[in-house]
């Protein structure tokens, strides 16, 4: 006699897979998750070298934010990312890999020649630069200048952040079209420069510059680079730690990390 399974039979086992899918697809994703945060931050480090060594190359000195004062044509300005593209020669480490906006087309828009693309790109770096205490806009006779400063006049540099993750744009409260190149401080601190887009959009959620241009891919947290060479993921309440960004104020230096402390 032939043996089969029963229809109910057949309906439990299907329940059962669906069960089952249903509790480990959240553990893939998760654990894809955070292969790409472990990714990113790696991207981060290796950023970060690149930094130190073109400051290596330039009596201590770091990349500008950019050689232009203002965004004009690629052919006269340059990007950071590019500046340090010859010590990497990587411009995958420009991009977190939990962004899904971080594709050629979107980063390289509007580029028609190489030059143009990968100066796109370097607009749109996930690794946003504290531009702030980094590389500050300054006046010089008359003229908006970037002035990169040298490694050794940072007095605390393991505490001190060099990069951090960034957003381009959002849309609503996603993000969209990559990172961007520069991000600011929530507020300053011993500094003679001033604000390049004013004061964060601390409580809209849905604006690219709620955390001065800084975002939380990681969901909570951010990574970041520090001027000493290390990187890590903090919560992203540490953006803010030390310093009070609806009125643009530093309360506690000792947990300030974007730079400006006295000796």
């Amino acid at each position: 006699m032939k043996r089969a399974f029963t229809l109910i039979e057949l309906l439990v086992v299907i329940a059962i897979i669906a069960i089952l899918a249903a509790i480990l697809f959240p553990v893939f994703a998760q654990a894809k998750a955070a292969a790409k945060s472990t990714a990113n931050l790696s991207n981060v480090k290796q950023d970060n070298l690149a930094n130190i060594m073109y400051a290596g190359d330039y009596d201590d000195t770091f990349a500008p934010c950019n050689t232009g004062a203002y965004l004009t044509d690629e052919t006269v300005n340059v990007t950071r990312a590019q500046l340090v593209q010859p010590y990497s020669k990587n411009w995958q480490i420009q991009r977190c890999p939990l962004d899904g906006n971080s594709t050629d087309s979107i980063l390289q828009a509007g580029g028609t020649t190489q030059l143009q693309k990968e100066y796109n790109m370097g607009l749109r770096s996930h690794r946003g630069l504290n531009y702030f205490y980094i590389c500050p806009l300054m006046d010089i006779n008359g003229q908006a200048v970037f002035m990169p400063k040298s490694a050794t006049s940072i007095t605390r540099p393991a505490q001190t952040i060099l990069t951090v993750d960034s957003v381009w744009d959002k849309n609503g409260t996603a993000p969209s079209g990559g990172g961007n190149w520069f991000v600011q401080a929530p507020s300053y601190w011993n500094s003679g420069t001033s604000y390049w887009f004013g004061a964060w959009a601390f409580t809209d959620n849905t604006s690219w510059f709620q955390f001065g241009g800084a975002y939380d891919y990681i969901k909570g947290k951010v990574s970041m680079s520090f001027v000493d060479g290390h990187a890590k993921s903090l919560p992203t309440t540490a953006l803010w730690a030390g310093a009070d960004p609806s009125n643009s104020s530093v309360v506690d230096q000792e947990k300030y990390l974007w730079g400006g402390h006295s000796n």
